[in-house]
């Protein structure tokens, strides 16, 4: 992890700026004077000492008593030990604390979430949240970023089925599905996309090109789910077609009860209607049986 990747996630912890970039100086100097670090950290001399002192008291730096007065930093998996402890605390005290207001407000069926990362972390939610199946289709840079919650939705118990045209990084767990063409090939003329979907009840579809700007709609609507995996069981099928493969035992997995009743509705049902057009296919039949010259009178 560079430098830069470590001060945002410290941020990310709720480190300000400096106290992020002072940490990873002593990180790298050892012990310091407030001096040294105010030079290698970047830090103003006139509030190195203020920003040092804020670390030792949040734990993540020690402090050597003088003349010259000098820190160090507490060694990076004692901190992490340290946050996760106060993270657990700080959780269940909002939960209790929530219990007690007994308060019940009214979440939205849906909502949107920007930013790749952002999109990512919901992603990840949804699968955690899995108790029976996973749907996910994606593309390989997606698939890799999800691994993680995937394997554990996998040791769950969880059936996961995952679709993709481009070929699957490897390590990725669940029940592959994909054609695996060249990812360079597919983004010259598409853009990645993300659905993902859990147990027919919550669901992500977004853009995933890892900008800013990407959007995504997270649902909890049955509805949408479920049209987000019959489109998926869509490609699947075709999938099987292309390779004449039977994949009936996959969809029932997939579609559950949609497709088991349907299946004797259909074998007594009517003849199908293949691609029909009524309206034209009926006035060429009445201009057919009309006469000649009645034809003729009504141009």
């Amino acid at each position: 992890m560079s430098d830069d990747q470590l001060i945002a996630v410290l941020g990310n912890c709720g480190f300000k700026l400096n106290e992020a970039r002072a940490y990873v100086a002593l990180l790298h100097s050892g012990p310091s004077t407030g001096y040294e670090i105010s030079r290698n950290a970047g830090v103003p001399r006139s509030a190195v000492y203020a920003v040092l002192r804020q670390l030792v008291a949040r734990g993540a730096a020690r402090r050597e008593a003088g003349p010259p007065e000098r820190f160090s930093a507490t060694p990076p998996k004692a901190l992490e030990g340290l946050l996760r402890r106060r993270f657990e605390g700080t959780t269940t005290a909002l939960r209790e604390a929530v219990a007690r207001l007994d308060i019940y407000p009214e979440v939205p069926d849906a909502f949107s979430v920007a930013g790749y990362a952002r999109i990512l972390e919901e992603a990840a939610r949804i699968i955690s949240s899995a108790r029976t199946r996973v749907v996910v289709s994606g593309w390989p840079r997606e698939f890799a970023a999800l691994a993680t919650a995937l394997a554990a939705a996998e040791r769950r118990g969880v059936f996961v089925v995952l679709f993709s045209h481009a070929v699957f990084p490897p390590g990725i767990v669940g029940m592959h599905f994909g054609y695996g063409l060249a990812e360079s090939a597919l983004e010259s003329f598409w853009q990645h996309r993300l659905v993902v979907v859990a147990d027919d009840r919550m669901s992500l579809l977004g853009a995933t090109e890892n900008t800013r700007s990407d959007r995504a709609v997270v649902s909890e609507t049955a509805a949408i789910a479920e049209i987000a995996v019959s489109q998926v069981a869509l490609d699947i099928t075709l999938l099987g077609q292309r390779h004449d493969v039977d994949l009936t035992t996959v969809m029932a997995k997939m579609l559950g009860d949609r497709v088991g009743r349907l299946g004797p509705l259909l074998a007594a049902g009517p003849t199908p209607d293949l691609g029909t057009t009524r309206g034209s296919a009926t006035r060429a039949a009445t201009r057919r049986a009309q006469p000649t010259s009645s034809r003729k009178r009504t141009r």
